[in-house]
């Protein structure tokens, strides 16, 4: 009777032990780990801000179609900007809008084809990037864009 119970007890030794390592391996392999904790959060994104276009009033500018007299033409343009430089850009509108008609009435006509379109009046966008810059300052305003060419009916 002393060795049944002998070997009664050794087995429910195993019996534990072989629960306890299965138990351990659950833990260390199966188990979820904790993540750690960090005491700083990361900021959230910040959203993308989209940029502000900002119209400006019309513009008379003098072209001339190949074998044509020549004749005015109104163009609206619009200033491309981040959208917390709004406030200061329409501060500086009136002046801006003085520098662009000083611009635009030294200009010769602009040579342009019969069936023209704002790609062909290109160069005035160009024309318009230094004063902005002068009177705006750099990077206030990314870009001018022309957004559309009206002709007066005669």
């Amino acid at each position: 009777m002393g060795r049944k119970l002998a070997l009664i007890i050794i087995g429910v030794i195993v019996l534990l032990a072989l629960a306890g390592g299965g138990v351990a391996a659950y833990l260390l392999v199966f188990a979820k780990k904790p993540v750690a904790e960090t005491t700083e959060e990361a900021p959230p994104p910040a959203p993308i801000k989209r940029p502000a276009f900002i119209p400006l009033d019309p513009f008379s500018v003098w072209v001339q179609p190949e074998g044509q007299k020549v004749r005015e033409v109104i163009v609206i343009f619009h200033l491309e900007a981040p959208p917390d430089n709004v406030p200061e850009i329409n501060s500086k509108m009136h002046l801006l809008r003085d520098r662009y008609i000083r611009e635009l009435m030294k200009l010769d006509p602009i040579k342009v084809p019969v069936r023209f379109e704002t790609k062909d009046l290109a160069e005035l966008r160009n024309l318009l990037r230094q004063p902005t810059e002068e009177v705006m300052g750099k990077g206030l305003v990314t870009q001018v864009l022309l957004l559309n060419i009206l002709s007066p009916l005669k």
